[in-house]
């Protein structure tokens, strides 16, 4: 690391703002939403909504409910959980009137994650200068060494101004780099992945009412036959 670079990182200063902003985040939000948070902070490290697996699923339910009627057919669930769980529904009750309320369900609870989470970001965001703050008053407080002279007591006052510089430093940049963006990130990739769910739920519940609306003919047009 150069040395202009080098006297820039005090794990000391860092290690002040770092856990003073966690606990203060935990402290505030609670631990299963803070969990919560950093599961969605590494969510965006994976790729996001999966369109193709998920709608070759869905294409092949709807082919085995073509086949063999709803209450016979025994496809595979998408990967997607909320799919899967309209999936199921339809498999159920064979009502494409409830397919509605589930995707509602299931939109505000992902809604409700996404918030949270983004939330959760947003605090951190707005503790981490106070904790630099904390630190700089921290570092200041050691400027009063023990009755000492010499190379000594220098030593230790231009510890204490690094200190207090570093962890202002150190709270911006935590707030700024890492934390704001991730709240805004959550909330992008929550969205994007939202509208391609709402896509693939329309176009399998267009499918599904067609696949109806052929049998209601293929049934009347053997009643007439007969």
């Amino acid at each position: 690391m150069p040395p202009n670079f080098s006297s820039l990182f005090d794990p000391g200063s860092l290690a002040i703002v770092i856990i003073g902003t966690v606990l203060a985040t935990v402290a505030r939000c609670g631990w299963r939403d803070f969990g919560a948070a950093l599961r969605a902070a590494g969510s965006l490290l994976r790729g996001g909504f999966a369109t193709e697996p998920n709608r070759s699923a869905l294409a092949r339910a709807i082919e085995a409910i073509r086949r063999d009627g709803h209450h016979r057919a025994d496809p595979t669930l998408p990967p997607d959980r909320a799919l899967g769980l309209m999936l199921e529904t339809y498999l159920r009750h064979g009502a494409i009137e409830a397919l509605g309320g589930v995707r509602r369900a299931e939109r505000a609870l992902h809604e409700a994650r996404r918030v949270n989470a983004a939330q959760v970001f947003g605090w951190a965001g707005e503790l981490a200068p106070v904790f630099g703050l904390v630190g700089t008053l921290y570092g200041l407080s050691q400027l009063a060494p023990p009755a000492a002279t010499g190379a000594g007591t220098s030593a230790l006052i231009m510890h204490a101004v690094s200190t207090a510089v570093l962890t202002s430093l150190y709270g911006a940049l935590i707030a700024h780099l890492v934390c704001y963006p991730l709240a805004s990130a959550i909330e992008r990739r929550g969205l994007a992945d939202e509208q391609k769910r709402d896509a693939l739920a329309e176009w399998f519940t267009a499918q599904i009412g067609g696949a109806e609306a052929a049998d209601r003919a293929r049934r009347a047009h053997l009643r007439g036959v007969a």
